[in-house]
């Protein structure tokens, strides 16, 4: 069908109106890729609309990473809301890799750089994401392999530090506490423990504050005997157990 004239939509879409007034919306580069300025008609028009889909999906995936980094699951899950059409995924993902914009070993440096500065995240918990993520365990443990041991434990450090200024249980139940917390962000039990074993908590200046809180929180609903075993058990679920 003849092209009757052209009308720029976008900064590079433009609107195609055929001789029958009807019009479609297409890409510069399909525009150009099949010659539409030279032909000034359209033959093959399932093929254009196919060629145009593809890079209607690519502008997309440049909006998406433009955000922020993205990895390639990230890219697929993304396409699938658009499109079931594997080759026309797998074409986009090509000249997005070609491009430059899609690049796995960047990706998985700066996750796990972001991971370890910006989170209390620990090595095996940035593992598993990654492998959620469908990277290859040799190429995760390639670049977790390169972070030192100090830099994990330090990470710990900083952790238990900034929870010891508000605790208020005695010094079992902290590092019981810790334990289980840094064992789900992810740290391993040789690297805790090393840090658990120099902490240190004055039990009994700790549990003289908490009695003396309870008590005044207390005084008014309890009173002797049995105030008195009231701020005992609280103690004992806290910790204090002598």
């Amino acid at each position: 069908m003849k092209i009757k004239k052209y009308q720029k939509v976008s900064k590079n879409k433009y609107k195609i109106i055929l001789e029958d007034d009807s019009y479609l919306t297409l890409y510069e580069d399909v525009i150009l890729k099949h010659e539409l300025l030279l032909k000034k008609e359209i033959n093959n028009q399932d093929l254009i609309l196919k060629d145009n889909n593809k890079y209607e999906l690519y502008e997309k995936c440049l909006i998406y990473l433009n955000k922020k980094l993205r990895c390639e699951k990230e890219i697929i899950d993304f396409l699938n809301k658009y499109t079931i059409d594997f080759k026309e995924i797998d074409e986009v993902i090509k000249k997005l890799k070609e491009n430059g914009f899609l690049n796995q070993s960047l990706y998985l440096k700066s996750y796990i750089h972001d991971k370890i500065y910006l989170t209390n995240d620990g090595p095996i918990k940035i593992k598993k994401d990654l492998l959620n993520l469908d990277f290859q365990e040799e190429d995760i443990d390639l670049e977790l392999n390169n972070l030192s041991s100090e830099l994990i434990k330090n990470k710990i450090q900083k952790y238990v530090n900034k929870k010891l200024k508000f605790n208020k249980s005695s010094l079992y139940l902290f590092k019981n506490k810790m334990l289980g917390n840094l064992l789900n962000l992810g740290y391993l039990k040789d690297d805790i423990f090393e840090i658990l074993n120099n902490i240190e908590i004055d039990n009994n200046n700790l549990k003289e504050k908490e009695y003396l809180k309870l008590k005044n929180k207390y005084a008014k609903k309890y009173s002797g005997y049995e105030l008195e075993m009231f701020i005992k058990r609280k103690l004992y679920e806290k910790g204090f157990r002598d």
